[in-house]
């Protein structure tokens, strides 16, 4: 069988030999693993749900202090004991009675920050969301990056077990044409080298693989061996300018997203500074006390009290320190006013790093592409080059050398297609994360025409 459909059977099927009974794990159950294993993005999963736990608790601003007070005493004399007071000795254990004391307050402080609360709560939850979701779409990028280099890795194997059996068979046919006297030493000397170099070259791609599949499953939890889906058949973008691709999707990224979020907060810090500063804060206390005890006939009478009623009180008080230039109070509203400024920046910044790597993906894309064409003309020539070249071996005309040549020249061609596929797919994929969106939507959005992929 020739070299060439056995490699395009087993590119077809992207399966290492004697993996037919191994599980299957899609990229999609990958992430999914990697990102329940994953304890930072635990950690931020915990924080989010305490953000908006607090978000919705507005009670813990605006409730009153509410406080309860209580006591009650007692007082014994006992027998033959000379009280201090004078009065003789007692001749029996007398008590003195019961005196009890309760209370209530209540107190509720307005403050200029309390204005701006809410909103703060609402920008801590959006914080620890985008947090979330950043870490995901990291955990996501990596994931897919190394599953697609697994996928591309069992191929190379392939490959290189195929070239290694083409080669032990091209050593044996020449050992036995040199022990026939047909060909020469040299001839057998270049066969067994080339053998070897193929021996090197499969255990290179195969200690690669085991590699990688060490660190994948170290990243997902997966303890299992198994195999991967097939590498995607490449699909050939037209896509609009890097800077149409920023109009169009820029602020839906996580990373504008955050920087505006944190500007916000910087916003609405400085506002409550400024409320601090120049805002009075009034403090209201309402309570209700009672103290009273038993009566010398030791029962207790409610009006035999020492004190009883109700009281509050209202207090204003006016920050004058504040108004003055330089104060503490002064410099904390001016520190977040700097803030405010060093987060506008930082959205700024974040944009223009985002439209830089936008237009890299771009132009990743549109190298990849060109080299995808590249490749798959040389592999055919390549191709067409080893069928000659066999059917002049098989007629005496050609020497197993050059048919060696050409298959190894055959299996180059196709593993440098398979390596631009592989670069073509990673790169859409990193444009596809950048700009918010899947692979897929990707493509279904902007696929090349016909005339565009010729």
């Amino acid at each position: 069988m020739k070299i060439l459909p056995r490699i395009m059977l087993l590119l077809a099927c992207i399966m290492p030999l004697g993996a037919d009974d191994l599980p299957v794990v899609t990229l999609d159950e990958a992430i999914t693993a990697a990102a329940d294993s994953n304890t930072e993005l635990q950690q931020a999963a915990v924080t989010l749900n305490k953000e908006i736990r607090k978000a919705d608790n507005y009670l813990s601003t605006y409730l009153p202090t509410l406080s309860l007070t209580g006591a009650v005493s007692t007082g014994v004399d006992f027998p033959g004991i000379t009280s201090p007071l004078g009065g003789g000795k007692s001749p029996d254990t007398t008590f003195g009675g019961l005196t009890f004391s309760a209370g209530v307050d209540a107190s509720f402080t307005f403050s200029g920050n309390m204005l701006t609360d809410s909103t703060q709560r609402r920008l801590s939850r959006e914080s620890a969301a985008l947090t979330y979701e950043t870490k995901y779409d990291t955990i996501e990028s990596s994931i897919t990056t190394d599953y697609w280099n697994l996928a591309a890795a069992d191929m190379d194997i392939e490959n290189a077990r195929l070239a290694a059996e083409d080669a032990e068979r091209s050593y044996s046919s020449t050992l036995e044409m040199y022990e026939s006297g047909i060909v020469d030493e040299l001839a057998l000397s270049q066969a067994e080298y080339y053998l070897e170099q193929m021996k090197y070259a499969l255990k290179t791609v195969e200690d690669a693989k085991a590699l990688q599949l060490s660190s994948f499953k170290s990243a997902t939890g997966i303890t299992e061996d198994f195999t991967t889906e097939p590498l995607p058949d490449a699909v050939m973008l037209s896509l609009p300018s890097p800077e149409a691709l920023f109009a169009e999707y820029g602020e839906m990224t996580t990373a504008i997203r955050s920087a505006r979020n944190t500007l916000a907060a910087a916003e609405n810090g400085e506002d409550t500074y400024a409320m601090l500063q120049y805002m009075p804060a009034l403090n209201v206390s309402v309570g209700y006390s009672y103290a009273g005890g038993t009566g010398s006939d030791g029962k207790w009478d409610y009006y035999n009290h020492s004190a009883n009623g109700l009281s509050g009180s209202v207090a204003i008080s006016i920050p004058l320190s504040s108004y003055i230039p330089g104060s503490s109070a002064d410099e904390d509203r001016r520190d977040a006013s700097d803030d405010v400024k060093v987060a506008a920046l930082e959205v700024k910044n974040q944009q223009d790093t985002l439209l830089q790597t936008i237009r890299q993906y771009c132009l990743a894309i549109g190298q990849n592409q060109e080299n995808l064409s590249i490749t798959a003309r040389n592999a055919a020539i390549a191709e067409r080059t080893y069928n000659l070249t066999e059917e002049a071996f098989n007629a005496g005309l050609k020497s197993a050398d050059e048919l060696s040549t050409a298959r190894m020249n055959l299996l180059a061609a196709q593993m440098n297609e398979t390596s631009a596929e592989l670069d073509h797919l990673l790169s859409c994929y990193n444009l596809a994360y950048t700009l918010g969106l899947t692979v897929s939507e990707l493509q279904e959005l902007y696929p090349a025409t016909i005339e565009e992929t010729v």
